[in-house]
Parts: structure tokens; sequence; C-alpha cells
């Protein structure tokens, strides 16, 4: 019984289960239903995790052993007011943020470091190289967006039956590169090489980052081209084909322009 002499707060409530929180925004099941990884969490990377996120992925994990420094803020996915911190840890505390779903498994800084050194330390143990390729396949798709040429050379002699996909960015963002079938090694190579595509080497960022050193560009000019990507990556998936390597380009000329060649 209420007593008529005591005040009633009143609250609203809000329904905020899954089907409601991601009722306007859903990627295909592929993703949100699947266990994904990020290998490199930078300008790309952090930008690939937070839109996945926002579109009802809950299960994504993450591997860096960087440290967020202030001028990563300006085109990462990452905040000021933590300061300087480990890029996981940081990004795990960013997307608890905004999806009461995310659950990372693994990802931390520890880890990060353990599993860079053993998968580049280990190829030739054929125990340790079974291990790490048990690992990788308990994920459905795995994005590496490191511009790690050794990385990529190792996850290319790798027995990887998840969806593998390598994101990467030329200066100035004129070109988005993604890898996504068995020849992605020897695709990779060929497109920063110049002898299909003409990068602009000559104005870059040290120390080292991006296919090293550094590339130049905005987070608008990086947060366009990865979302970009996602959407071709996504609409695939809903139309059950499967993944081509491919490029986007950019002629900033008169007007933006972008077009997507698949190889």
């Amino acid at each position: 019984m209420i007593d008529g002499d005591r005040d009633i707060n009143w609250v609203m409530t809000k329904n905020c289960s899954y089907k409601y929180f991601f009722g306007r925004g859903k990627l295909n099941n592929k993703l949100t239903d699947g266990k994904i990884l990020i290998i490199g969490i930078g300008a790309i990377g952090s930008i690939l995790a937070k839109t996945l996120a926002r579109s009802g992925c809950t299960k994504i994990d993450f591997i860096d052993y960087d440290v967020k420094e202030p001028e990563n803020v300006c085109r990462s996915e990452y905040s000021f007011v933590t300061g300087i911190t480990n890029k996981t840890n940081d990004l795990i505390n960013e997307m608890c943020l905004i999806s009461p779903f995310f659950e990372p498994a693994h990802g931390g800084y520890d880890f990060s470091e353990a599993f860079d050194f053993l998968i580049k330390s280990n190829l030739t143990d054929t125990t340790a190289k079974i291990e790490i390729e048990k690992y990788l396949n308990e994920y459905d798709v795995i994005f590496d967006c490191t511009a790690d040429n050794d990385l990529l050379y190792v996850l290319s002699r790798l027995n990887i039956n998840s969806t593998l996909l390598n994101f990467s960015i030329s200066n100035h963002a004129k070109q988005f590169v993604c890898a996504a079938e068995q020849n992605r090694y020897d695709f990779i190579c060929t497109q920063f090489n110049g002898n299909t595509l003409i990068f602009d080497v000559d104005d870059l960022y040290n120390p080292t980052g991006c296919w090293s050193p550094t590339f130049k560009a905005s987070y608008n000019d990086i947060n366009t081209l990865v979302q970009f990507a996602i959407k071709h990556v996504n609409l695939k998936f809903e139309q059950g084909k499967a993944l081509r390597n491919f490029v986007i380009e950019t002629d900033n000329t008169d007007c933006l322009n972008i077009k997507l060649k698949e190889f």
C-alpha cells in the first residue's frame, strides 16, 4: 500500500534489448553473429572496431602492443582524457561505453605482446604453428589492419579457415587496399610497390607506421574509405558472394570521386 503522505519518484525506462538497440543499424549476420579479431587498432583498426560495435557486432577481440599517445587522438577512435596508455585496453574501455553487448574475450596489452612474439618467432615450429592456427581459426572474420609486412607474410603461410581481410591505406588516403584472397601477400606487395598503383611517398611522417613510414591523412579521409570498404564487405556477405581483392581509389581534382576496383 502506498503511503499517501510520501512523494512518488517516477522514472522513465527504455527497452535496451539487442533487438531494439540495433534495430536501425545492424550489419549482416555473418559479421554480427560471428567472432571477430582485429589485429592492429591504429587509425584504420580503431575506426573499424567502433563501426562494428555500433552495427551489432558483440564478440570483437583486439591485438596491438602499441601505445596510444596524444598525436593518435586526432585521427583514431581514442579519447584524450585517458592520457598515454596502451591501445588495446583503452579501446576496450571505449567499446564498453558504446555497447552493453560488447564481449571481449582476449585482446589485452599483455596478450598482444605475447601474440606478436609467438606468431613471428615460431613459424618453423610445427607444434607452435598448429596452436597459432587453432587460435586464429576460432574466429569467423579476421581483419589485419597492421600494415606489417612480416605479419602479412606469416599469415599467408598459415592454414587459416577464417575469412581473413587485410586493410591498408596509401599516403594522403588516395587508395585503400583490401586483400581478401589466398594471394594476399603478393597482391599487397604489388600494390604498394607501385606496379599497379602509383603512390605518393615523398611526403610521409616518421617514425614508422602504416607501411613505414607513416601515411598522412585526416580522420575524415581515413573514415570515408574505411566506411566505404565496410559497406562493400557487408554487401558481399548479404549477397552471399565471395570476397575478392579490391582497391578503392579517390580523385579530388574537381570534386570527390570514389571508385572501387575488384581484382
